[in-house]
Parts: C-alpha cells; sequence; structure tokens
C-alpha cells in the first residue's frame, strides 16, 4: 500500500506538470470535492457497519479512554504542528491548520487547497500523508512499550489504513479503542478546519 501511494503521488505530480493548466483547475477542484465526498459517503457506510465495536468498550474507564485518546491526539498534533512549523520558518497559523488534517490527507488538502490555498494544501496533504506511512514502522516499535499509546501516532488513520498494524502489533481490545479514536477524529477533522480557516 505504501507503494502504490508513493505511485500515486509521483504519477500526479507529473501529470499535473505535463497536462494541466490553470484554466483546468476550477474543474479539477469540482471533480476533488466530488470524490471526497463519495470517500466521507463510504467512511460513513463503514462506520455504520461496525456498530458493534462501540457496545464492547461501553464502561466507565473505555468511556475516559475514548474521550482521553482523541483529545491528547487532537491537541498534541496541534502543538506538535505549530512548533515543527515555527522551526522551519513557515507560518505558524498556517503549520497548525495542516496539522488539523490529524491524518487524514485526502481532506485536508483538498478543503485547504479548495479553501484557502494551494501551497498550504501541498503541504497537508505531504505532512498527512507521511504522517500515515510512518504510522506503520512507528506503531509496532511504540506498542512494545505502550500499546494505547501507539493509538495516537496514526491519527485519524486508526479508523481504516492502520488499523490492522494496531490490532496485530497490541490487542483487540486496543483495536477497539483505535476504531473509535480514528472515528472521533474523523468526525472532528471538518469542524477543525473550518474553525481554523481564515
Amino acid at each position: 500500500m505504501i507503494i502504490s501511494i508513493l505511485a500515486a503521488i509521483i504519477i500526479g505530480i507529473g501529470s499535473g506538470y505535463l497536462w494541466l493548466t490553470i484554466e483546468a483547475r476550477p474543474v479539477l477542484d469540482n471533480v476533488l470535492m466530488a470524490a471526497l465526498a463519495f470517500m466521507v459517503f463510504v467512511a460513513g457506510i463503514e462506520i455504520g457497519g461496525n456498530r458493534h465495536i462501540i457496545k464492547k468498550i461501553w464502561h466507565p474507564r473505555g468511556i475516559a479512554l475514548l474521550i482521553a485518546i482523541p483529545s491528547a491526539v487532537t491537541l498534541g498534533s496541534l502543538l506538535g504542528g505549530g512548533m515543527a512549523g515555527f522551526l522551519a520558518g513557515m507560518g505558524v497559523r498556517d503549520a497548525v491548520l495542516v496539522s488539523a488534517g490529524l491524518g487524514w490527507y485526502s481532506l485536508s488538502s483538498v478543503v485547504i487547497s479548495t479553501m484557502y490555498s494551494v501551497e498550504v494544501g501541498t503541504v497537508a496533504f505531504l505532512a498527512n500523508a507521511m504522517r500515515e506511512t510512518i504510522s506503520f514502522v512507528l506503531i509496532p516499535l511504540v506498542a512494545r512499550r505502550n500499546k494505547v499509546m501507539s493509538v495516537g501516532i496514526g491519527g485519524a488513520s486508526t479508523m481504516d489504513s492502520t488499523l490492522p498494524v494496531v490490532i496485530k502489533y497490541t490487542d483487540l481490545h486496543t483495536g477497539i479503542l483505535g476504531f473509535v479514536n480514528g472515528l472521533v477524529l474523523t468526525l472532528i477533522v471538518p469542524f477543525l478546519l473550518n474553525f481554523l480557516l481564515p
């Protein structure tokens, strides 16, 4: 999957460089928003199909973790993004906006590119795609020390692409926490982006 993601990025950059003109950008924006709407629809179907998972963690400690993990991931992502942006010479506001994607690169990049800046949207895509890719390496390493902490690394991707990695290197209970963490973050991202966009 990592190879296919990298190949798609390279092919997309090459195709855009060779064939896309500035006049075609409004059409591309419409295509991207339609594709995004379809992906959100499919994510909704996936969430609805896994409703039994929520019942398995409905106890006081589970509920506390369900609140604490997404809250810590959101706060840590925004603070970390702001500090990284400052160190890299990027505007702190733009860096926080990039990190507000919480690992959901397809949504954050399209929304930021369409509603704010193509440059910042491109950084959002690369940063959040890299977060997901690096998660495949870091989750097994962090899980050796702390299973619950490994859930936060992938951000919103723990609901789908990095969930199998979380389950493989932790256990089913932690995997359930990962799924719900990804679900909550996926629901937060659109509101967070809307709040932070100028």
